[in-house]
């Protein structure tokens, strides 16, 4: 008798067991996967911006077709940004022919983000007051949560790294490009 209740026991123990891990399991496969952001989302965000070249033109989606496309949210008053915009610059002048970056302030001023792009950036900007609204839904829309980040897109605007600054950090001579994640 006492065997057979231990054995019930020891049997309910297991069963207890495997249904906690079932339950477990359950669980972690029901929580919603985070995927990345549709490329539709991001086309979307950044078709409604109005984005300028170095020289006040204005630049359109179908300008950068078939290029790899570099989100980078920085601000002057951003030490690591500071040092990241020369790195990312030398970068951008090596692949210019195949790779665009568009520049969305983190700045608290327009004053400060139009000093800080005229004295250190060569590529396209959105305006301040876009980035202020546009800007802040696409730092979310591509997970972003401190600056200096830059975010690769593939030509159809996937999302292949969510922060290749530590790649290019590295990889300054820009060999490891397209810097996929």
């Amino acid at each position: 008798k006492q065997w057979y209740q231990r054995r019930v026991r020891g049997s309910t123990i297991k069963m207890k067991f495997l249904i906690t891990l079932s339950l477990l399991l359950v669980a972690a496969l029901s929580v919603e996967v985070e995927q990345a952001p549709a490329s539709s989302t991001i086309r979307r965000l950044l078709s409604r911006a109005t984005l300028y070249d170095k020289q006040g033109r204005r630049v359109t989606l179908d300008d950068l077709r078939g290029k790899y496309i570099g989100i980078y949210f920085s601000g002057h008053w951003c030490s690591p940004c500071r040092k990241m915009t020369p790195v990312l610059s030398q970068v951008w002048q090596r692949e210019s022919s195949r790779f665009e970056v568009i520049w969305v302030t983190q700045d608290h001023s327009e004053g400060d983000a139009n000093d800080y792009y005229n004295k250190s950036m060569p590529w396209l900007r959105m305006p301040f007051n876009e980035a202020r609204s546009i800007g802040r839904e696409l730092f979310s829309a591509v997970r972003q949560r401190y600056i200096p980040t830059l975010t690769m897109l593939d030509p159809s605007f996937n999302v292949i790294n969510y922060n290749a600054r530590s790649q290019i950090e590295r990889d300054s001579s820009g060999r490891g490009f397209p810097w996929r994640g």
